[in-house]
């Protein structure tokens, strides 16, 4: 079997270190080849420009500058036109449907094609626009169709969303189908941590071994992977430790604003985190939830006010 040219492009991607996922990239060709059968660079920008989305995404132009060249083509790939759209869709807090309506159409339009890799980008694209539009159901469909159903990526975004619906039983059923695609891949060890976090027990063993591991690789300290250790840690009882990783993890890059990173130094009770949450991340299901929580607290307590 022909290596992977972006083997390594993809573990760093996958394992959250974005900078890392950048430079491994950009150290080979990633502007349009002459040879138009060789799709290598165009995959190297997307995960280029994606990994700037996950770092900044509310700032979408080094995303955009990695995009265009392959947007100035006759016929822009749709690989290029998804992510383009979806760090629009990420920088902007107005029109935003536009952008949803464009993604779908894209995914439309690769529907039937030839070229498997750009659906496969596509279509995890959409998804993730439709899981953040709270379009579960489109986007349950989005990632179950066409090349999607034998996508690891794909398949992994669908564990999540599944996990977030509390449909443990499907993304059981998901995670086991897909180990007979690639048992040995770094999505499927992470689709078996989330949902060891998810069901606690002797699985919940497993998914700290497998953030520790990520934990210990070179550069593998990101927010991210700190944020799922500090989880495991206090889903085990570990409350120091798992302090001490999100007190790390507001140190390294965008920690300070992450969702992840806010949200579990929330429940750890950490000062100031709730509120931090709050203001950085509204729309992370944890704030949502909390929000929603504490309105319907004070609309309770209202209907007890003491009056003088």
């Amino acid at each position: 079997m022909e290596a992977d040219p972006l083997y390594n492009v993809k573990q760093l991607f996958y394992q959250a270190s974005y900078k890392a996922c950048i430079s491994e990239a950009s150290s080979h060709p990633h502007t349009p080849s002459s040879d138009s059968s060789d799709s290598t660079p165009l995959h190297r920008a997307i995960y280029i420009a994606r990994s700037h989305l996950a770092l900044s995404p509310s700032a979408p132009s080094s995303a955009q500058s990695i995009l265009a060249p392959f947007l100035a083509l006759p016929s822009p790939p749709l690989s290029a036109r998804a992510v383009s759209a979806f760090a629009s869709y990420l920088s902007s807090n107005e029109d935003k449907e536009t952008k949803v309506e464009e993604v779908r159409d894209l995914v439309l339009e690769c529907e039937g094609g030839e070229d498997e890799d750009e659906e496969k980008f596509v279509r995890v694209i959409a998804g993730s626009v439709f899981v953040l539009e709270g379009e579960n159901e489109e986007a349950v469909a989005t990632l179950t169709e066409g090349v999607a159903k034998t996508d690891l990526e794909c398949i992994a975004l669908l564990v999540q969303l599944l996990l977030s619906l509390d449909r443990k039983d499907l993304a059981q059923s998901t995670y086991a189908a897909a180990k007979k695609i690639g048992n040995d891949s770094l999505l499927i060890q992470a689709m078996e941590a989330w949902i060891g976090l998810k069901t606690g027990s002797r699985p919940l063993h497993q998914s700290y071994y497998f953030y520790e591991e990520l934990y210990q690789l070179p550069g593998g300290r990101t927010a991210p992977v700190l944020a799922s250790h500090a989880a495991a840690h206090l889903l085990l009882g570990h409350v120091d430790e798992a302090k001490a990783d999100i007190i790390e993890a507001t140190q390294r890059e965008g920690g300070a604003q992450d969702g992840d990173v806010l949200s579990v130094g929330t429940s750890l009770g950490v000062e100031g985190f709730a509120e931090k949450l709050a203001s950085s991340a509204p729309q992370h299901p944890f704030a949502a939830d909390l929000a929603e929580k504490t309105k319907l607290f004070d609309e309770a307590a209202s209907k007890f006010a003491v009056t003088a």
